[in-house]
């Protein structure tokens, strides 16, 4: 239901009578009614001021105890009939209906919307009607067409399929394939900040632009995952995995055939299956403290009608489950068991990882020593780890055999040019070992450098391209 100018056109005058209607002491009485009773504003154009005008109506826009005044001035609207339920935050309000028919469920919706006009136009709120939307949620696929008939003071509301409520858009039978595509366009998007932070010889750290990925785009891909990640297809998710795992290469630097598990074992990220599973899953544990807004949720019945699963179902393991052994739990006990779930995900990820291709083991974490290397370096580096750099011949013959016809070391012209040979190579001499790539990176880099000198002064051109 959309509210015009909600914020804007409460009555403070009934929003103060309702607050004396309240347990809330007179001292903050007093101080919220200073606080909304007297604003005044004023326009500035070319340098000169208007005189201030005072406003008579609304609560400030932005300001950090609107809401809950909002919510408060709100409170006593109608409750809802047998049937219907109302969710609903500030001016976002959400009724609905939930029958096997849905002609029954608009039966029992109708009247209710009339009550909220109703309150709305005794309490000085515009409700429009041509802006609400309703929508029916179904798992029958041919009823996804209908359009509902439902009206508010005559005007009949707009039937579409995917409504967005807080941020969250929303489809007939719950699958966010519309989520999923409007959240990867906007992540994607912000990708661009990662990459014009850095580029092939030049940029910002590794550990910097990971920060930065975790900070204005993984927002963006796990907002309100709790709700979707139990239903959402494994093609859907894919394409916010793909999303993240661009993100990873620029990051890294890898090329774009890197190994997806070697992007998430550089930067220590888990797969975004792995990460909205350790987030239901202690979203799940949270709700089970008594106190917990979603407490209720916890000790639902089984529902006879087949429902769309949620992360207190866990009917495909999309979550991890500790039992508490406390009943009622306490806040210790709550908080030991999310620690313990973090754990469990992140194992249960590192097992299923394979074996990395140059060291045929699991790979060890790079020692922090790296970070004292340029990025240009410790993009190389982490290409090596994998076995896929431009620097490497048989990588060069496998993409492209003619530009790069021979996969042989340009040095001995015998082996083949790979991350292994460049430790054991006899034209460079080292006691080094792969596994340095990841124990001791400066030696590894310090290598890589001999390397470039080697073939410069055969006549080969650069090496590494370190120099």
């Amino acid at each position: 239901m959309d509210l015009s100018k909600a914020f804007d056109t409460v009555n403070i005058h009934s929003l103060i009578n309702k607050l004396h209607q309240t347990t809330v002491p007179n001292t903050i009485i007093k101080f919220l009614t200073n606080y909304v009773k007297g604003r005044k504003g004023y326009t500035v154009f070319q340098d000169s001021k208007s005189r201030p005008q005072q406003f008579k109506t609304g609560v400030p826009q932005g300001g950090v105890l609107s809401p809950i005044l909002f919510n408060l001035y709100t409170s006593d609207i109608p409750q809802p009939p047998t049937g219907v339920s109302l969710t609903a935050y500030a001016d976002d309000m959400n009724p609905s209906a939930s029958h096997s028919n849905f002609h029954k469920a608009e039966q029992l919706l109708q009247p209710y919307l009339q009550d909220i006009f109703n309150w709305t136009k005794n309490n000085d709120l515009i409700l429009n009607p041509d802006k609400s939307t309703a929508t029916l949620f179904t798992p029958d696929k041919h009823e996804h067409g209908i359009t509902l008939n439902l009206n508010i003071n005559g005007v009949t509301i707009p039937t579409v399929k995917n409504p967005k409520i807080l941020g969250l858009t929303l489809d007939p039978g719950f699958n966010f394939a519309e989520h999923a595509r409007i959240t990867k366009d906007k992540a994607d998007s912000s990708i661009k900040i990662l990459k014009a932070l850095t580029s092939t010889s030049w940029g910002k750290q590794k550990e910097t632009l990971l920060a930065t990925y975790k900070t204005i785009v993984l927002p963006v891909i796990e907002y309100a995952s709790t709700v979707w990640s139990p239903t959402i297809s494994d093609s859907n998710l894919q394409k916010l995995q793909i999303t993240q795992n661009n993100a990873l290469r620029v990051i890294t630097g890898c090329t774009s055939d890197t190994n997806i598990e070697h992007l998430h074992k550089e930067t220590k990220t888990l797969p975004l299956a792995n990460h909205l599973k350790l987030h239901a899953s202690q979203l799940r544990q949270k709700a089970q403290l008594p106190i917990h807004p979603l407490n209720d949720l916890t000790q639902q019945t089984n529902c006879p009608r087949k429902m769309k699963e949620t992360i207190f179902q866990n009917w495909n393991r999309k979550t991890i489950n500790i039992d508490n052994n406390l009943n009622p739990p306490t806040p210790e006990s709550i908080s030991n068991n999310i620690k313990k779930i973090h754990t469990l995900a992140v194992n249960e990820c590192l097992t299923s990882y394979k074996p990395n291709p140059i060291l045929r083991n699991t790979a060890p974490d790079i020692n922090p020593s790296e970070q004292s290397l340029p990025r240009k370096t410790r993009r190389l580096l982490a290409q090596l780890r994998t076995d896929k750099s431009p620097i490497l011949k048989a990588y060069l013959h496998e993409i492209d055999s003619k530009s790069c016809p021979s996969a042989a070391c340009p040095l001995c012209n015998y082996h083949l040019h790979n991350t292994q040979h460049l430790f054991s190579c006899p034209k460079v001499i080292t006691t080094l070992t792969p596994w340095d790539l990841w124990f001791d990176p400066e030696a590894a880099a310090a290598l890589l450098q001999q390397w470039d000198d080697a073939v410069g002064a055969a006549g080969g051109g650069p090496g590494s391209g370190l120099m």
